[in-house]
């Protein structure tokens, strides 16, 4: 019996045995080594289970929201909305607040909404407390959170602060980490309608 080779075969072959080569080294490819302590870096942010952001109805708020969201999204961590209803001295913790818990509901769902688009899970919290901080604090510290999200807007802060009260006391306090977003004015600028 002749064995009879025909041009088509051969490329056939040729073409089968290249694919063939360029699979097995794909498969066998060893991944390149990352440096202990990059390694150990990115291992502590793929912890992230639980980031809570402080709500409010401002642009910096929900810009800490979808900075939150795109940093939990390859882990799928959950995001706790929180908005505190800063109580007088004057009046007891749960005095109701109408206005301030209405408010409160509405940049939780504005909240919610870009957490949707993200497709993570989140809660809202209302929690009563008399400074923000440390009903932030507080949230955090009951749920474990491992990050918490802070929107930095301008118009909080006094004259010659680089921080307001409430974001320097979150910083100095908090047991978990903290990511203050203080954006350009140039991107507050562009994203605000022309009057």
């Amino acid at each position: 019996m002749a064995l009879h080779v025909g041009t088509l075969g051969s490329v056939i072959a040729v073409v089968f045995v290249v694919l063939l080569a360029l699979v097995f080294r794909w498969m066998f490819r060893v991944p390149r080594q990352l440096p202990y302590e990059v390694a150990q870096i990115r291992r502590t942010v793929n912890q992230l289970r639980t980031v809570v952001v402080p709500v409010v109805a401002a642009m910096s708020s929900e810009r800490a929201v979808e900075l939150a969201c795109r940093l939990a999204e390859p882990q799928q961590a959950q995001i706790l909305l929180v908005h505190v209803v800063e109580v007088p001295l004057s009046l007891p913790l749960d005095a109701a607040m109408p206005k301030q818990r209405e408010a409160g509901e509405v940049s939780i769902a504005v909240g919610v909404t870009i957490c949707e688009t993200h497709e993570l899970a989140s809660e809202g919290v209302i929690v009563p407390a008399r400074s923000a901080w440390e009903g932030i604090l507080r949230v955090a510290r009951e749920r474990h959170a491992d990050l918490i999200v802070l929107g930095l807007d301008a118009k909080s802060r006094r004259p010659g602060e680089e921080l307001s009260r409430n974001v320097a006391q979150v910083v100095r306090r908090a047991s978990c980490e903290v990511l203050v977003d203080r954006p350009a004015a140039a991107t507050i600028e562009q994203v605000q309608p022309a009057s």
